[in-house]
């Protein structure tokens, strides 16, 4: 039976998804026709390697997502809450302050390590609690916007505060096809990292004392963890810019309909994740035309409310 639901949903969520693709290929500033899709410039140049883009980005976000609900086992944690894209924020200010390129694996790497240095002190201030669910997000929230001050601050004195506000609100208009294969390798690195250390990951969601039982080592877990995070993040934010609750939304969807089993709930976050980038983008493209809104900010409008939806559910 629930095999049968698992299969459903995911046909259901692959025909959505590749319908919304096409309508998301067609629809714009200027609107076209079907039978132009594999011929018309504007479509092929700049529109697909968008469309590409947010695949790579709803899967980075969904999974990074749920590997963190794993390891901390905190139902609601995600880049944002846990101060991770702050972390890779203020990494990539810091190559703006000093004048330095931002595009390409320079910034990726940037981003990455800030990422990483963020959710390493997150982890360490929380060890002590077992990652209790509340100081987890208040702690990764409080480290989280310290790194946006800062980052805020340095590029206010440096006269960068525009660049580095079109990486706080997320958009994909800035994507381009070198950044969109750096997103395509990263997504690869990530999946086979994800792949070979599937095992003791899945281990980990049991708890830690079953995971050592086991035969896990769960600070090697977590840390493998932390670098798919920080890669992620790295790779995301230097890219498309801070895209909220995406890894917090999709891997809650998804669990409704796999009970927790581990690749059926990577494959539903992925497809979810995706699902929801592209109704956000669509509307952000085709709501003010020509003028268009950051896709960020519509997933910050709907995730928020979701994010305290989830609180009150927990504190019952």
């Amino acid at each position: 039976m629930a095999k049968k639901r698992f299969t459903l949903v995911f046909f259901i969520l692959l025909l959505t998804v590749l319908l919304l693709s096409v309508i998301f290929l067609l629809l714009g500033n200027k609107n076209y026709s079907l039978s132009e899709i594999m011929s018309n410039k504007i479509i092929l140049q700049l529109r697909l390697p968008r469309l590409l883009g947010i695949y790579f980005t709803a899967f980075l976000l969904s999974v990074s997502g749920y590997l963190m609900q794993i390891m901390t086992h905190n139902p609601i944690a995600e880049m944002s809450t846990l101060g991770i894209s702050g972390g890779a924020s203020f990494a990539l200010s810091l190559l703006l302050t000093l004048g330095l390129t931002t595009n390409g694996t320079l910034s990726t790497l940037a981003a990455a390590i800030g990422a990483f240095l963020v959710l390493s002190i997150v982890m360490i201030l929380t060890a002590r609690t077992h990652f209790h669910p509340l100081k987890v997000i208040l702690v990764g929230t409080s480290v989280g916007l310290f790194a946006t001050s800062l980052a805020s601050a340095l590029t206010f004195a440096s006269h960068r505060s525009q660049a580095y506000f079109l990486w706080i609100v997320g958009s994909f208009s800035g994507l381009t096809n070198m950044k969109v294969l750096l997103m395509a390798i990263v997504s690869v690195i990530f999946l086979v990292l994800l792949i070979f250390f599937a095992r003791p990951v899945q281990m980990l969601g049991l708890g830690d004392e079953m995971a050592t039982s086991l035969g896990v080592s769960v600070n090697r877990v977590r840390i493998v963890i932390m670098i798919l995070v920080a890669l992620a993040s790295g790779v995301t934010v230097s890219t498309v810019g801070v895209i909220s609750f995406v890894g917090l939304i999709a891997p809650h969807i998804a669990r409704r309909f796999t009970r927790s089993k581990f690749w059926q709930t990577i494959i539903l976050s992925a497809l979810a994740g995706t699902l929801l980038l592209l109704l956000a983008d669509l509307a952000a493209r085709n709501m003010f035309k020509p003028y268009e809104f950051p896709a960020g900010s519509l997933t910050m409008l709907l995730g928020a409310p979701f994010f305290l939806w989830i609180i009150a559910k927990e504190a019952k």
